[in-house]
């Protein structure tokens, strides 16, 4: 019997190679198709086909371009080839190599050149953004300060200018090895022959591409010059004295000496010789080493750094204009606040409304209790919460938002299965509102709204359901609504079985055909999408349901701001999300980091990145909870960047004035471009360029102490176990000479390498005065403490000192919220809210206490009212440390004060008796205990007898 015969080995790989090809050409497929249906779904396939018809379009002149330069050229170089067979002693595998290919060159010649071509016209699709913005420009109207450009053309042309030439001169220099390469194959190149090394034709050929390149790279040097405006070199960025009269006529006089070279190449390509190319070179590179190189640098020795001032005083003024524009810092108006210490009791009652909106939670400090106490069933969670105002009663009021998202991974592990995670546990439910200046019983979260479908709420929701919001973590890819599986709804409270809800809304995708569900099934790689028969032909499949995912693709040109925040409009659950546009190409501006000046420190935050030096807050984008649509607002309509964009895609944004009141009223300044602002305003207050090269006024943002304390072995005192850099903060507050209060953003200065506090910046956000920047500077006459210095004044105190020492034991921990600088008529109030967290599962920060500092004076007590009241009501407060830092509780020795140390021993009693109440649960009775505690504390304090404290204000 034959054996079969096996198929030869290459068949296999080609059958292996042609079916991982069709794998990939289908889930490429897929995903388009689901990528359209998608777009579909929010109404934005407009933007869908645009880019994919950029993409194309760029790519495939790119590439077609070096395939036929490329192509072009290695058939020239087989025309050229000695036509005579000559055999060159040395050269075996050559001519071996030469023999083998001959048969083959033409496949090989179009193979290579096709390769290039996908390769490049690849990498040039990425580039679609510049394009665009180059096709639809429009003008600034602002004109650089030493070419009296138009600054578009830095913005919009230069870059695409610059890609151009990058493209070009990369292409012509692979063309010109691989025709080197050819040539040595074919027989046009012979290092080893004693004559006649390199033919004439071949030699013609390499002179020509040559003197293209070096023509190209006159071209670069005239670009060059226009980008001396983001030059380095100075004191600031942008053209500095140097980059002017030296670097500058050297560019321009390497642009002729280029062109002339190039023309000398041209030259010997059609004489011939090798004696004319190699003058070119040597002249175009010596030029260049000495005129770009050596000359700016002796310049700058020896012309500018002895008199640095004098020759770069234009240019600081330059940058400093163009940094202010760019950064829309030139408007900030500047006040005088007195800070003054003559706050009565009169002035706190006329400024009730700013007292009643001082925030004492931070979201991450609430976060936890939140969770703990309003998630109810275990697939909930909340992930995020947000500070907005809100018309309560007859009152505007500073709440505090969280929204609760479904969460199926809190299910026990053999009730996640596909039919639960994908189809029964799709939707989060309403929100919580909890109200920012108080505390419930215990130090729990004063809610104003929570639970479910509470009576007469403060703030009424119609559509509690949230199908698109803030998922958490390894939340499910996607959720398919309306199945014939019910979706579980609000759970019930009263032991009955939990109702079942179906969606009838227009979000996510219709699985209304096979080929749909396919598609989704190849993209998710799940099978049961296909197979399962609860999907129906009008259930929703519903994917990219984060919010902040679903801005990102609408407009995926743009910036982000890292913070979210929900809304309720009109009964509706809503997010609003602030885009920016940015770019690193305003002439003469200074460059940053945008990520560390954000300042984000939140783990997985999507905020502003990237190195630049223009950001305008453009667009509103704005996502329905509960149907998934996104609305894109073009919010600064005078920004040229969004003009631009708006030109590229006109039906994608809508004009600012479509824009509901019942959603402006939501708006607010964003924290990302304002922490942005100030980290650039602090240096760039200074107006003057004498001062600002001495740099004896820059400002330097104050540290922020929130978080848990301990005690620092060296000293012994209590403080913060991490600082970072602060960030900006919301008040509802009356600014100085204000009629009404309003919802602002602010953010306090302090010297640099100092800690008093010189001013404060407030952005403002209600209609009307929206986006408007004012600097309130302080008294310099006198030392008014900045945060971090009223930080340790309090945590130095000796009744908190004590008190916290005391909390902070057997596992408890004592946790600081941000400290707040509120501006109260002419008077500046510090406030510090205290929280514990204990140590048995579950436990989250409760409030303690809140410490206020005013007029040198540290008010300590268990309300934000009582705390204000001992230093401005006349009660007497707790006093400070001494000013010369001392002032650490002193230790009773022993044999001291009996009543103290009875005193004593009864607070610790109280506070272990409060520890253990805490375990079991029971919050009312801690309170209880930790409220005798303070209170057997501070009679302590007053056996043992008051210590003298310093004053608020010192003399410089």
């Amino acid at each position: 019997m034959v054996a079969a015969r096996r198929p030869p080995r290459r068949w296999t790989l080609a059958a292996l190679l042609l079916a991982f090809l069709a794998l990939a050409a289908v889930g490429s497929v897929s995903r388009f198709y689901t990528d359209l249906l998608w777009f579909r779904e929010i109404d934005k396939t407009a933007l869908f086909w645009g880019m994919l018809r950029t993409k194309a379009f760029i790519g495939l002149l790119a590439g077609l371009g070096t395939a036929a330069i490329v192509g072009v050229n290695l058939w020239v170089v087989e025309r050229l080839a000695p036509r005579y067979g000559l055999t060159v002693v040395a050269r075996p595998q050559v001519e071996r190599a030469r023999a083998v290919l001959s048969p083959y060159l033409r496949p090989l010649r179009i193979g290579i050149a096709a390769f290039l071509g996908l390769v490049v016209g690849l990498q040039a699709s990425g580039l679609w953004q510049t394009f665009l913005l180059w096709r639809n420009r429009v003008p600034f109207n602002q004109r650089d300060a030493l070419f009296h450009r138009d600054v578009s053309f830095y913005m919009f042309e230069l870059p695409f200018l610059r890609s151009v030439f990058g493209w070009l001169f990369t292409t012509l220099v692979l063309t010109t090895l691989l025709v080197a390469a050819g040539h040595y194959v074919l027989g046009g190149i012979r290092p080893q022959a004693e004559t006649n090394r390199v033919a004439a034709q071949a030699q013609s050929h390499l002179s020509v591409l040559l003197g293209l390149i070096v023509a190209l790279k006159a071209w670069g040097y005239w670009l060059d010059k226009y980008q001396l405006l983001f030059s380095p070199r100075g004191v600031v960025a942008g053209a500095s004295y140097t980059d002017v009269k030296a670097q500058l006529p050297a560019l321009e006089f390497l642009f002729w000496v280029a062109l002339i070279c190039a023309l000398m190449f041209f030259v010997g390509a059609r004489r011939g010789g090798l004696l004319i190319p190699l003058i070119s070179i040597v002249l175009l590179v010596g030029v260049s080493l000495i005129m770009g190189g050596i000359i700016p640098a002796i310049f700058q020795r020896f012309r500018v750094e002895p008199q640095e001032l004098v020759r770069e005083k234009p240019y600081i003024e330059h940058n400093i204009d163009a940094t202010r524009k760019s950064f829309n810092l030139s408007g900030v108006k500047t006040k005088q606040f007195p800070a003054s210490d003559n706050l009565t009791a009169q002035g706190l009652d006329a400024n009730r409304p700013t007292l009643d909106n001082i925030r004492l939670w931070d979201p991450e400090v609430l976060r936890p209790g939140v969770r703990n106490l309003q998630a109810i069933a275990q697939y909930y969670n909340f992930t995020d919460v947000d500070v907005d105002r809100y018309q309560i009663g007859k009152d505007m009021r500073q709440v505090m938002i969280s929204v609760r998202e479904v969460d199926p991974n809190g299910l026990a592990s053999s009730a996640r299965t596909w039919q639960n995670l994908h189809l029964a546990y799709t939707h989060g439910y309403g929100m919580v509102a909890v109200q920012v200046n108080t505390a419930d019983e215990g130090g729990q979260p004063d809610f104003i709204v929570k639970g479910f479908n509470p009576e007469n709420p403060a703030i009424r929701v119609d559509q509690p359901r949230v199908y698109f919001g803030e998922p958490p973590p390894n939340a499910p890819e996607f959720v398919v609504a309306n199945s014939a599986q019910g979706e579980y709804d609000a759970p019930s409270l009263s032991g009955e079985t939990n109702k079942l809800f179906s969606y009838e809304g227009q979000g996510g995708v219709q699985l209304s055909d096979i080929g749909r569900r396919l598609a989704f099934a190849v993209r998710f790689r799940d099978i049961n999408l296909l197979i399962s028969g609860n999907v129906k032909s009008d259930s929703r499949l519903m994917f990219n349901r984060d919010v902040r995912d679903r801005v990102e693709k609408a407009a995926p040109f743009l910036q982000w701001d890292g913070d979210p925040y929900a809304v309720v409009v009109d009964g509706k659950l809503k997010y609003i999300r602030d885009g920016y546009t940015t770019s690193s190409n305003y002439p003469y501006a200074q460059r940053i980091d945008l990520a560390d000046a954000a300042r984000r420190n939140e783990i997985g935050s999507r905020g502003v990145e990237g190195i630049g030096n223009y950001i305008r807050n453009s667009v509103k984008a704005v996502v329905d909870a509960y149907t998934g649509e996104v609305t894109l607002y073009a919010f600064d309509e005078q920004d040229p960047v969004l003009a631009t964009w708006r030109k590229a895609f006109p039906n994608l944004f809508r004009p600012a004035s479509e824009i509901p009141e019942s959603l402006r009223s939501h708006l607010r300044y964003p924290e990302d471009l304002f922490s942005i602002q100030t980290w650039i305003y602090a240096s760039y207050h200074i107006g003057n360029p004498d001062d600002f090269y001495s740099k004896e006024d820059f400002w330097a943002l104050p540290d922020d102490r929130a978080g848990e304390i301990r005690r620092q072995e060296d000293t012994g005192g209590l403080a913060a176990a991490n600082s970072v850099k602060a960030r900006p903060y919301y008040l509802l507050t009356k600014l100085p000479k204000g009629t009404a209060p309003e919802f602002v953003l602010v953010m306090p200065f302090t010297p640099n390498g100092k800690e008093n506090m010189v001013s404060y910046l407030a952005a403002q956000s209600d209609k009307g005065a929206y986006g408007n920047l004012t600097l309130f500077s302080l008294d310099r006459s006198r030392t008014i403490l900045g945060p971090t210095q009223v930080n340790a004044r309090i945590l130095a105190t000796p009744s908190i000192s004590s008190d916290l020492s005391l909390l902070n034991q057997q596992g408890s921990r004592v946790i600081l919220s941000n400290l707040l600088v509120v501006p109260v008529d002419e008077s500046l109030l510090y406030v510090q809210p205290i929280f514990v967290q204990g140590s048995a599962p579950n436990s989250f920060p409760l409030l303690q206490r809140v410490a206020v500092f005013y007029n040198n004076q540290v008010g300590y007590a268990d309300t934000l009212e009582d705390a204000i009241r001992e230093v401005v009501g006349g009660q007497p407060p707790a006093q400070p440390p001494p000013a010369d830092g001392g002032g650490q509780p002193t230790p009773t020795p022993g044999g001291g004060n009996s009543d103290v140390q009875s005193l004593l021993r009864r607070a610790n009693t109280e506070y272990q008796q409060a520890q253990a109440a805490l375990k079991d649960g029971d919050l009312a009775e801690y309170q209880s205990h930790i409220t005798r505690m303070g209170q057997l504390i501070q009679e302590a304090l007053s056996t043992e007898g008051d210590r003298p404290g310093p004053t608020t204000t010192t003399p410089p």
